[in-house]
């Protein structure tokens, strides 16, 4: 596992790992630590308990990164801030650090010049924060050091977990909202969204390689669209994910939170498998044994990273916005294109089509109708017609 904790000698430089193997900041007689039960983990101090829960996603690279992040951050604030280990940390020491992340003060021990790129851990001039955190990034932040406390007191380090203390729902709904205005961002139009599919038919094919580049981001974005995968679910499974049970296809999918679901394959992505598999020179459709990536580069069979997937896609999406050259907003719209849009798209677009609301959240694996409804529009345009029966003046019939 990578150092969790950056080493420097600036005087205004985040605790050294000697500071926190220093036994009245190393939690090793942290004030909330679990005294009367045997502890589950082999860890003997704070730093050892966080390598612990972090080593139970080494398997989930994307969540583990986020995991790292976060409890990284949260260990030195505890430390450098508070003085203490993070095994004595109280609630009010926690809404402390809820409200450092609005504003990361002093900035020169905490936000790093210029966004810090290019610059590891280790260099006297490594900072964890950039700037104070969005709203969708403390909830991340929030729910990150949730789950680490949770562990900890399930594996009986810690006595309790002080974060649930808080009154989180009333953060979580706010990100709730916030996000649905944020949605409309991210939702393409029916015209900026045909106007892509052209740009992707259009694609020059006049060598080998433009036609294997085509041909994989066609089968792409039909994958992504279809079954409103998350970019790193595409990327993590297999062709043995496609599965014939009862004469219908479905795709298994192990998707967040280890919750294994899956989705019913469509017609049209079907076909399109077809196709492809044939361009592979592989057969019509895949077997149980067929454990290569779906989507690979075009060098080898390695499965292809969500970073190029992208890059693929913002590459794609900046061709088709020429086609708004007049319209600037949705050409600064498609320059902000990812992958995650075309999950949103699907499940607006299933609703569009008439699928059901449960099934439309059943396909997504949303845990909450809250979360579908975001997507979920068909009800919304029968109101707004309703509405215009509204008038200033009654009107005698």
């Amino acid at each position: 596992m990578k150092t969790l904790i950056p080493i420097s000698n600036d005087i205004n430089a985040l605790p050294s790992l000697a500071d926190i193997s220093a036994q009245h900041l190393s939690g090793q007689q942290g004030s909330n630590r679990e005294r009367n039960q045997r502890c589950q983990i082999n860890a003997s101090n704070d730093y050892e308990a966080i390598c612990c829960w972090l080593n139970e996603y080494r398997e989930r690279p994307a969540t583990f990164r986020t995991y790292q992040k976060e409890s990284e951050r949260f260990l030195l604030w505890a430390i450098a801030e508070k003085q203490k280990p993070l095994s004595s940390l109280d609630r009010d020491d926690i809404e402390a650090y809820i409200q450092f992340l609005d504003d990361p003060k002093p900035y020169e021990r905490w936000c790093s010049k210029s966004g810090g790129r290019g610059i590891r851990r280790g260099d006297p001039e490594w900072r964890p924060f950039t700037g104070k955190l969005s709203r969708s990034a403390k909830i991340t932040a929030m729910s990150s050091i949730d789950s680490l406390l949770n562990y900890l007191v399930d594996a009986r380090y810690l006595a309790f977990n002080p974060l649930s203390l808080i009154r989180k729902r009333n953060l979580r709904s706010k990100q709730i909202h916030a996000s649905a205005f944020k949605l409309q961002e991210r939702m393409l139009t029916i015209d900026e969204w045909h106007a892509l599919l052209d740009t992707l038919d259009n694609l020059p094919q006049r060598s080998s390689q433009e036609l294997n580049e085509k041909a994989r981001l066609q089968f792409l974005i039909k994958n992504l669209f279809f079954l409103g995968l998350r970019i790193n679910e595409l990327v993590t499974h297999n062709w043995n994910a496609f599965c014939k049970i009862d004469d219908h296809w479905w795709f298994y999918v192990l998707g967040k939170g280890d919750k294994l679901g899956r989705i019913p394959v469509n017609d049209e992505l079907l076909r399109a498998m077809i196709i492809y598999r044939a361009h592979l020179k592989k057969p019509p459709y895949p077997g149980q044994d067929e454990t290569s990536p779906i989507i690979t580069a075009l060098a080898n069979e390695e499965a292809i990273t969500p970073r190029h997937i992208n890059k693929l896609l913002k590459k794609l999406a900046l061709i088709t916005a020429n086609r708004f050259a007049h319209q600037p907003d949705k050409v600064n719209k498609l320059k902000k294109f990812s992958a995650h849009w075309l999950r949103h798209l699907s499940a607006s677009m299933q609703d569009r089509a008439g699928i059901q609301f449960k099934h439309i959240r059943a396909n997504h694996r949303h845990e909450n109708d809250e979360t579908t409804r975001r997507y979920v529009h068909a009800i919304d345009t029968e109101r707004h017609h309703d509405m215009q029966k509204l008038s200033l003046r009654v009107l005698n019939k």
